[in-house]
C-alpha cells in the first residue's frame, strides 16, 4: 500500500544526503563551497516540492481502500445476539485490530491461535473441518467480508466458510462501508 511507502522517505533522504555529502566533498576539494550550498538547497527544495502532493494525498481518508473505523462501528452494531464473528477472507481480521472492542463478546469462529500465541499479525486459523464444525454449532454469525465483486479466495478454509453459510444459514442483512461488507447470518427462520 502506498501509504506505507511514506516510511521509506527517511531512507531516501539518507541516501540523497549521503550522495550530496559525497558530491560536496568533491566540490570542496576543488574550492567550490558556495556551489555545494546552492546545490544542496536546490536539491532539498526540489525533493520536498516533488513529494508534497503525493504525501498530502496519501494522508487523506480517500486514499484508503477501506474505512476501518466504519468497519469497527458496523461490527459493533451487528454483533448483538451473535454467537461469533467470521472473517472472509482471514486477512480481514486486521479490521478488528484497530478496535478490538468492536468484536468484544463474539467468538472468532475460525481462529485457532491469536496473534500473540501464533507470533503473527492476524493469528492462525483452524483446519477447514474444525471451522465447519464451529460454524455448524452457531445460530447467528457476524461476517466481515470483502466488498462485492472481489474474487473469492480459493483456500480450503475460505471455501468451507462460504459453503457452510450458503447451505445452513440465511443472510439477514448487510451493511456496506468503504472497502467492506458486514453481514449477519442466522439459521433459517431466526433472522
Amino acid at each position: 500500500m502506498d501509504r506505507y511507502v511514506l516510511y521509506g522517505h527517511a531512507g531516501t533522504a539518507l541516501l540523497a544526503g549521503a550522495a550530496l555529502d559525497r558530491l560536496g566533498r568533491l566540490v570542496r576539494a576543488r574550492g567550490g563551497v558556495r556551489a555545494v550550498a546552492v546545490l544542496v538547497a536546490g536539491t532539498t527544495a526540489f525533493a520536498l516540492l516533488a513529494a508534497l502532493p503525493v504525501t498530502l494525498q496519501l494522508r487523506t481518508p480517500q486514499s484508503r481502500t477501506d474505512d476501518v473505523t466504519a468497519v469497527a462501528e458496523a461490527l459493533r452494531a451487528a454483533g448483538g445476539g451473535a454467537d461469533g464473528v467470521l472473517y472472509m477472507p482471514s486477512r480481514r481480521r486486521v479490521w478488528s485490530l484497530v478496535d478490538p472492542g468492536s468484536v468484544r463478546g463474539l467468538r472468532d469462529l475460525a481462529l485457532e491461535r491469536g496473534p500473540v500465541a501464533s507470533h503473527t499479525l492476524y493469528g492462525t486459523e483452524a483446519p477447514a473441518a474444525d471451522i465447519r464444525d464451529r460454524l455448524l454449532g452457531a445460530e447467528r454469525i457476524v461476517v466481515a467480508r470483502d466488498p462485492a465483486g472481489q474474487p473469492a479466495d480459493r483456500a480450503p478454509r475460505e471455501e468451507v466458510k462460504r459453503r457452510v453459510l450458503a447451505d445452513h444459514f440465511v443472510e439477514c442483512g448487510t451493511r456496506r462501508v468503504r472497502g467492506a461488507q458486514i453481514s449477519v447470518y442466522a439459521r433459517p427462520g431466526r433472522c
